[in-house]
């Protein structure tokens, strides 16, 4: 019996692209997934594709900035039977979301001498605007999560994500915490797991790039920090780096005010 291949659209917003060349690139690693799949729509691999679906599978990069890109949103959201939200910016705004601090207007002025052609909104998360069924976080997505998603979806099982914070990553890794031993103003006890604690491994604290874990204690982190000696102004910016929407973060990001 031959069974029907899922097909798969993949959408970019905006954002760096980082997550669509981790996709492409993770394809060493899930080459047989991908193989069992069409991927119908998605232009950094084709120029051409079928943008209007139908999609068992529509995977979402990057964050809402503009109209347009709502409105073809919910044009894929209708047209798929699961849409999932790939990398920081789709998931919680991520960096595009830092604008959303400032006035509209100051942030197009800084780039752009004449904005009249310009129709930029605040940064949202794709779960904004429509329903997403799952999320894989990082900045870029992470491949073990990535790997976990694609393959509960063929095999129409609920996935397995990591929902622990980089700390119990660091402890598995025998880490020494860079927050207690060396006074760095890590971030890894509020941010979700899924990175393999890379930076703390190297040395370097935990800037958050996965997003906030969830029921994450920012408030007890940023009255840390400030024993620390960081100021109010470096914590709201530790806080809204890559997570600015996210209720989880304007909790520590609060000790500006």
């Amino acid at each position: 019996m031959i069974l029907k291949k899922p097909r798969i659209g993949v959408f970019k917003y905006s954002c760096c692209a980082g997550c669509e060349f981790q996709l492409i690139y993770f394809q060493k690693y899930i080459l047989e997934t991908l193989g069992a799949a069409d991927i119908i729509y998605c232009q950094m691999l084709q120029s051409d594709g079928i943008e209007e679906g139908p999609f068992d599978i529509a995977l979402i990069e990057g964050a809402i900035t503009e109209t347009w890109q709502a409105d073809q949103l919910k044009k894929v959201r209708k047209a798929s039977t699961h849409l999932i939200a790939i990398g920081t910016c789709a998931v919680c705004g991520g960096i595009p979301a830092i604008k959303n601090n400032q006035n509209e207007l100051e942030v197009e002025t800084r780039v752009y001498p004449d904005t009249s052609a310009l129709h930029s909104i605040k940064a949202h998360p794709v779960e904004h605007y429509v329903k997403v069924d799952g999320s894989v976080k990082g900045c870029p997505m992470g491949e073990r999560d990535l790997t976990e998603l694609v393959l509960s979806l063929l095999l129409k099982k609920n996935p397995d994500f990591l929902e622990s914070s980089v700390c119990v990553e660091c402890k598995l890794k025998g880490n020494i915490c860079l927050l207690v031993a060396y006074n760095e103003p890590c971030m890894g006890p509020v941010t979700n797991a899924g990175c393999d604690a890379l930076c703390p491994s190297y040395n370097r604290a935990c800037f958050s790039c996965f997003g906030p874990l969830k029921d994450a204690n920012s408030a007890a982190l940023a009255a840390q920090l400030l024993k620390m000696g960081q100021s109010p102004e470096d914590i709201f910016r530790r806080f809204t780096e890559f997570g600015q929407p996210t209720i989880e973060f304007q909790t520590g990001a609060n000790v500006k005010k």
